[in-house]
């Protein structure tokens, strides 16, 4: 469902290396020996301006996404975000033509959300401009295999960026329409910006029945992700994405019976269900891409509740009065398992942490 920097850094760099020797992409026993080098050691590797530009956004995806929120130090987290910015900003001065670069380091620097969006909407026909310039000008088997998948996925990451910060501005039209724009261009939709679609789709109040039909009509990365089931179990595979989206519908239009059934798919969905439903933990938007997460785990519900906050935002009145935030984590199907877990623990003789939350 994410991007792998690393292994995108993998990718590339090996495909260099092939080009500079001359070596088919058919020749597996050249790929995986150059694979072996850039695990114990890619600097043999980095040889242009560009290949140092790419290693140095894996090392920063690597420190903001996934190291930095979880410094419980704030002068650490700090002084580790600003050597990433640096980096950054080394990444694109050596190589301009960096989107992922120019993108990042623009969100690290943004004064504001709407400044970051107004600043994705200003490029993004430049950025899309300049892939196809690129998948154009691809003469070599080696810029024709990076043409048909690697050349891409900064221009998808860029779409997504554009509709999850559109969907926090609460421009939910831009939202969609740079999901639909994404979806048309990479119908697999590995940047998993569908699910953001689902969200705008639901802050735009579309019926339940449009939702299924989105699902539907893209259906490639859907099935692609889902277990094959009998269709009358198909429910219980749905994301949380697409639950929240549907509960959302449903409660909107006061079918509480219809909202609490995908309540009930949600709370059974993963481990600590119950809890990630109740504390409704908002955790800070990828600046690559989304993050990694497990299909059906915790973790992954975790995420889509945070993506969904304006979703769950919804109702009269303040955001944790009568909302359907409030709705949510107050049910009796989310409260009765979380009472059962605190129960099983003081039977056992634990305190009750809310799960690995």
């Amino acid at each position: 469902m994410a991007f792998d920097p690393i292994q995108e850094d993998c990718h590339r760099l090996v495909l260099e290396a092939l080009r500079r020797d001359n070596i088919p992409l058919t020749d597996a026993a050249a790929v995986e020996r150059l694979m072996e080098q850039f695990t114990r050691n890619p600097a043999p590797l980095i040889v242009h301006d560009r290949d140092r530009a790419g290693h140095l956004i894996a090392k920063v995806v690597e420190a903001v996404d996934y190291r930095i929120p979880f410094i419980p130090d704030d002068t650490q987290a700090e002084q580790e975000e600003a050597a990433a910015e640096n980096m950054l900003l080394e990444a694109a001065a050596l190589d301009p033509a960096n989107w992922d670069a120019q993108r990042m380091l623009t969100a690290l620097t943004a004064e504001s959300n709407e400044e970051y969006v107004q600043y994705l909407v200003s490029k993004c026909d430049e950025v899309e401009h300049d892939l196809a310039l690129k998948i154009a000008s691809a003469q070599d088997p080696y810029e024709r295999e990076a043409a048909g998948d690697l050349m891409r996925r900064p221009y998808l990451r860029w779409l997504a960026a554009l509709a999850s910060r559109a969907l926090i501005s609460g421009r939910y039209r831009m939202s969609l329409e740079a999901a639909n724009r994404s979806l048309d261009f990479a119908p697999n939709d590995p940047a998993g910006v569908r699910h953001t679609a689902m969200l705008a789709m639901a802050k735009l109040e579309y019926p339940a029945e449009e939702l299924k039909r989105f699902r539907s009509a893209h259906s490639v990365p859907y099935l692609a992700n889902t277990p094959l089931r009998r269709p009358k179990d198909a429910e219980r595979d749905l994301d949380p994405w697409t639950l929240i989206a549907l509960m959302s519908a449903a409660w909107r239009e006061l079918d509480y019976e219809g909202a609490e059934h995908y309540l009930r798919i949600l709370a059974r969905s993963c481990p600590h269900a119950a809890e990630a439903l109740y504390f409704q933990t908002e955790f800070p938007d990828g600046v690559y891409a989304r993050v990694n997460v497990g299909v059906g785990s915790t973790d992954e519900l975790v995420l889509a509740l945070s993506e969904a906050t304006p979703v769950l935002q919804e109702g009269l009145g303040a955001p944790d009065n009568a909302s359907f935030a409030a709705w949510v984590a107050t049910n009796d199907i989310v409260r009765s398992q979380i009472d059962e877990r605190i129960l099983r623990a003081a039977e056992q003789g634990l305190p009750f942490k809310g799960g690995d939350l």
